[in-house]
Formats: C-alpha cells, sequence, structure tokens
C-alpha cells in the first residue's frame, strides 16, 4: 500500500469528539511493522497535518493530533 493510502486512511479515522489518535491501531500494523507506521505518522508531521504526541513500540502506540491545517483539509 501507499503512504498515500494509509495517510487517507489515517485521516478518515479522526473522530469528531477527539484529534488524538493511535496510527497502529488505526492501520491495524502488528510489531513487526512499527516502523513504517511511525514513517507515516512522520510523514503526516512533516505535511503539518498533525502533531506526534508520543510513540512507544513496546506499547504499540503511535500517538499523533491533528493540527488545524489537518482539520480544515479534512473538512
Amino acid at each position: 500500500m501507499t503512504p498515500e493510502f494509509e495517510i487517507a486512511r489515517i485521516c478518515k479515522a479522526r473522530l469528531p469528539h477527539t484529534d488524538m489518535l493511535n496510527v497502529v491501531d488505526v492501520l491495524g500494523y502488528g510489531p513487526d511493522r512499527f516502523q513504517e507506521a511511525f514513517d507515516i505518522a512522520l510523514e503526516m508531521e512533516n505535511r503539518d497535518l498533525v502533531k506526534l504526541l508520543y510513540s512507544n513500540p513496546h506499547a504499540g502506540k503511535i500517538v499523533v493530533e491533528f493540527t488545524l491545517v489537518g482539520k480544515q483539509l479534512l473538512a
């Protein structure tokens, strides 16, 4: 799958009551694909769509928060 497809999946997963989500959960990746999920989150941060808040490979978490720019693109 392409990063664009994965970024679109993450953007569609944003819930109306919160701007935060776990990228690993949304993508359904296991521990073996953690780095791939992290790279996608970094690409989203580089595009100013999200802010990377927390990352822990042992816990399987890459928590991001959507920025105002990211929320405007989704609106």
